[in-house]
């Protein structure tokens, strides 16, 4: 205890003698770590580097030029080789790790040198002082500059340690041209990062910095000035090492392989510009990208566009995604980037066009989860009026009744606007949205429209869309940074709802809706795809799901100019399967085979029944043909077909009997149909296997079948007609239609009598603005009767 207070006596004795110079070093302390704290000068924190982007498998895709023209990487010094740390130390300053920033005696010597009037004075510049002329610009030609760099460099050597100096040189160092830093010169003239250089790479780049503009690599010149100093520094380092004699003087003696800005990548260029456009800071990304597969498909891309030339068709853009990682693996924008014709540039990847049918398949997963539809559905695809707008399938044809499945495989347009009525446009945008397609107008601007491709989607959002389906309604951000961390996914719908209509989509069995042939298909790689043309053949796309992949493939041209060629089906689709065959053979060769997914999940409410081919419904006792079909169990809309039907026929007319008599009549299995259904057979020249009439006499009223009661077409139900001319009416279409062909029908609007039509004739009638009522009666009395509003 006695020595523990002598110590301390001895502390504040010490401490009164001194008291003046302890208050000095404490103040000094005190203004170093405030300086420390606010005023650290900057070193590499305010320095702007390129940004590098790598593919999956670190190949090199390019190096971005930094707002001051130059190629500087930012690397690390543990990314450093070092080799090339030492040889660095060795030719610039090989007192580095020991002076205050400045070499007294090397600077000592060089002042008396300079004043002596020396031919060729020695220099005195060390790292540091280096770093302090690159980083605050100085000019140090002359002493005051000089002067200001030595300060300087004490100045930094103060603040920071002697591998955060090394570093900022490393980083900071001109290696000839616009080239700076070691990171940036060494994968531009040997094509590695700054830790795999040999010894010999890391000599010839060490002795550049002292004169880059003499000893750069990329001059022939600066070459055979760099060997000369490298030969020097060989010497030297031989000395240091004496282990590496024998193989770095012969290594000197060869002739130098380096390579030069102008070989520097350019690959994959539309991706690339993209993940510049959404940079996050970084200044080295490994993109998910896989350039050999984007290569193969870019040279594939520009050979079927080639064989295409002769009917207009010049460019074409495709994107690749793996839907379970979520991860982009090509980007295609365009078939050529630098062809100024097609205005290559443009990115037709991330541009919004009219994806024409190929949102159907969401329209149908929306019906289905709603309940409205299965695949096995009856849907109407007939003419419909809406005032002025009657729209048209592409083939400005019509099927009449069509199973649902057959409807969105075969593109009809009706089906899919009647769905989109029933879906509501409000419900159909906010699905969109939620599978992440961004920037567009209001619901009331697409209306019904958007069945059609009236609201503008990228490839980027489809590919989203269709990775979503493929999901089973679980959406999830594209990654294009494969160390970018994975968000939680988001439901979109229900799974049951997506699998029944991937189930639509991999069902291509109609005659005309067959898949292109190609040498892959025989694989039985399943494929379920949707084609698409938007308004008057400006793009044609086909979107589709196999393996673990999306492929979306869009043709057109970027001004717009439309091409009776640009058919989805004609044009896309079989770049699309020709795209597929080097994706399977690419996989298969790197032996990952593409492989057919199941989607059927067992947590999903799924359920599979036989229900009545061509005509749907749960297959009766009459139906002549069932086939298997998967429903949501409490939600899809089941019931007994009612189309085949047995009856009595009487054996002496052939004609309808009133009641079955085993001696007088036989049961025959004949189509009933609504006489909507009817009446588009009869229009289409179509003979249905139709009861006939009953034998006269029979007393109607007991019959158990009535007559179906007629139906307004035009205009359809809760329309709204906007007028587009001058004044306050407009000229509507009126039309229905009943069983009998030949009855007169009675048109009343408001409760006043219009007009008189037969069944499917049309008349017009000009219609004020304002909310009405129109009824239709026949002459047996059976009547309907629709609403609809003229606006302006």
């Amino acid at each position: 205890m006695r020595s523990l207070n002598n110590f301390w006596t001895g502390k504040f004795s010490f401490y009164q003698r001194h008291k003046r110079g302890c208050r000095i070093v404490g103040i000094l302390l005190a203004v170093y770590f405030i300086i420390r704290l606010f005023f650290t000068p900057p070193l590499l924190s305010d320095t702007h580097f390129s940004r590098v982007f790598y593919d999956r498998n670190g190949t090199l895709l390019r190096i971005t030029l930094t707002p001051d023209d130059k190629y500087r990487i930012f690397a690390p010094l543990n990314e450093i080789s070092k080799t090339l740390q030492r040889a660095t130390i060795l030719y610039e300053d090989k007192y580095f790790r020991y002076h205050p920033g400045v070499n007294p005696i090397a600077l000592l010597r060089a002042t008396k040198n300079y004043f002596s009037g020396a031919p060729h004075p020695a220099g005195a510049s060390t790292i540091t002082m280096q770093v302090a002329r690159i980083k605050y610009n100085m000019d140090t030609t002359r002493p005051i500059g000089k002067l200001i760099q030595v300060l300087a460099a004490i100045y930094i050597d103060a603040f920071y340690s002697k591998d955060e100096i090394l570093q900022a040189y490393l980083n900071l160092a001109p290696y000839g041209g616009n080239i700076e830093g070691i990171a940036a010169a060494s994968q531009i003239y040997f094509h590695k990062a700054p830790v795999n250089i040999t010894t010999i790479e890391s000599i010839t780049l060490s002795t550049i910095p002292q004169n880059p503009t003499k000893r750069g690599l990329n001059t022939a010149s600066g070459i055979e000035h760099m060997q000369i100093m490298r030969n020097d520094l060989v010497r030297r380092w031989t000395n240091e090492y004496p282990d590496d004699v024998s193989s770095l003087e012969t290594l000197s003696k060869m002739p130098l392989a380096a390579f030069g800005v102008h070989d520097l990548p350019f690959l994959a260029p539309h991706f690339i510009n993209r993940q510049i456009s959404h940079s996050n800071g970084k200044t080295n990304t490994t993109t998910t990208l896989d350039i050999n597969l984007q290569t193969k498909l870019e040279k594939r891309l520009r050979t079927e566009i080639d064989r295409r030339k002769n009917i207009g068709i010049k460019n074409a853009a495709a994107i690749l995604v793996n839907y379970k990682t979520m991860q982009e693996l090509v980007h295609i924008g365009s078939v050529d980037y630098f062809d100024k014709s097609i205005y290559g540039e443009n990115d037709g990847v991330t541009a919004r066009r009219s994806p024409g049918s190929t949102l159907k398949p969401l329209i149908y997963a929306s019906a289905t989860d709603m309940g409205l539809i299965h695949s096995m559905t009856l849907l109407k695809d007939a003419k419909i009026n809406f005032g002025v707008y009657a729209p048209e399938n592409a083939d400005n044809e019509f099927f009449g009744p069509v199973l649902a499945r057959d409807a969105l495989t075969h593109s009809r347009n009706i089906p899919a606007i009647n769905l989109v009525r029933q879906i509501g446009t409000r419900r159909f945008y906010k699905t969109l949205t939620d599978c992440g397609v961004t920037g567009l107008k209001s619901p009331e601007h697409y209306g019904i429209s958007v069945a059609l491709g009236g609201a503008e989607v990228s490839m980027y959002e489809l590919a989203g869309i269709y990775a979503t389906m493929a999901n089973l309604g679980q959406y999830n951000e594209i990654k294009s940074d494969i160390y970018a961390p994975t968000k939680k996914p988001t439901d979109v719908l229900s799974p049951e709802a997506f699998f029944i209509v991937l189930d639509m989509l991999s069902h291509q069995s109609t005659p005309t809706v067959k898949i292109p042939f190609t040498k892959n298909n025989t694989s039985n790689i399943t494929h379920m795809w949707k084609t698409g043309t938007s308004s008057s053949y400006r793009d044609a796309w086909t979107a589709g799901i196999f393996g673990d992949y999306v492929l979306i493939v869009w043709v057109g041209n970027f001004d717009g100019t439309p091409n009776n060629a640009f058919s989805g089906a004609k044009a896309a689709a079989p770049i699309y399967f020709a795209l597929a065959d080097t994706i399977i053979d690419y996989y298969k060769s790197s032996n990952t085979p593409v492989q057919n997914n199941n989607f059927l999940r067992p947590d999903m409410n799924i359920s599979q029944v036989d229900m009545c081919d061509t005509v749907g419904g749960l297959a009766g006792k009459f139906c002549p043909k069932t086939v298997s079909a998967y429903f949501i169990p409490g939600k899809s809309p089941i019931e007994i077909s009612s189309v085949y039907r047995a009856i009595p026929i009487d054996n002496a007319t052939g004609l309808r009997a009133c009641s079955y008599n085993p001696q007088t009549t036989h049961m025959a299995v004949y189509e009933f149909w609504d006489s909507e259904y009817i009446d588009m057979f009869r229009r289409a020249g179509i003979k249905r296997n139709t009861p006939p009439p009953y034998v006269p006499g029979c007393n109607l009223n007991d019959m158990d079948e009535t007559p179906d009661a007629i139906i307004i077409t035009s205009p359809a139900d809760a329309t709204r007609i906007v007028i587009t001319t001058p004044g306050d009416t407009a000229p509507i279409s009126f039309n229905a239609i009943c069983e009998n062909s030949t009855a007169k029908i009675f048109w009343f609007l408001d409760d006043k009598t219009i007009g008189t039509t037969k069944s499917g004739e049309t008349f017009r009638y000009e219609i004020p603005m304002g909310s009405h009522i129109v009824r239709a009666i026949d002459e047996s009395g059976h009547g309907t009767s629709n609403k609809f509003s003229i606006i302006k």
